[in-house]
């Protein structure tokens, strides 16, 4: 693979038109589609405030849970592992946000139609 789609898939650049975006977040963004945050610090804090506002609805509401759900998702989703969760949070509310409501819906199906043990 060339060095520039290298970048392209890493964030660097635009991954339509091949614009300089800054330093690389880990996944392809692009400006048209709205992947592209220039407040890097507003995309972490909106997307941190989603999925755990998507996770409290099933009642997953301690951070490392939270966190283990997206892990798992993006695993299901056969998606390469990120190596910062902020990453992985921030793929996830991009790229994903549907396809994790259907995930935690499914989810919550499992928790609410196991028999609880006495």
């Amino acid at each position: 693979m060339g060095e520039i789609a290298e970048m392209m898939l890493d964030g660097t650049l635009d991954s339509v038109t091949g614009e300089y975006l800054g330093d690389p977040c880990g996944y392809p963004r692009s400006m048209t589609d709205g992947t592209y945050w220039p407040d890097r610090d507003n995309l972490k804090r909106r997307s941190r405030q989603s999925i755990n506002s998507l996770c409290s609805r099933i009642g997953v509401t301690d951070k490392r849970s939270q966190q283990e759900l997206v892990s798992a998702f993006l695993q299901c989703m056969g998606l390469a592992r990120l190596p910062k969760m902020q990453a992985q949070i921030e793929m996830v509310f991009l790229h994903h946000k549907n396809d994790f409501k259907i995930f935690l819906s499914e989810i919550e199906k499992e928790i609410i139609n196991t028999p609880e043990k006495d």
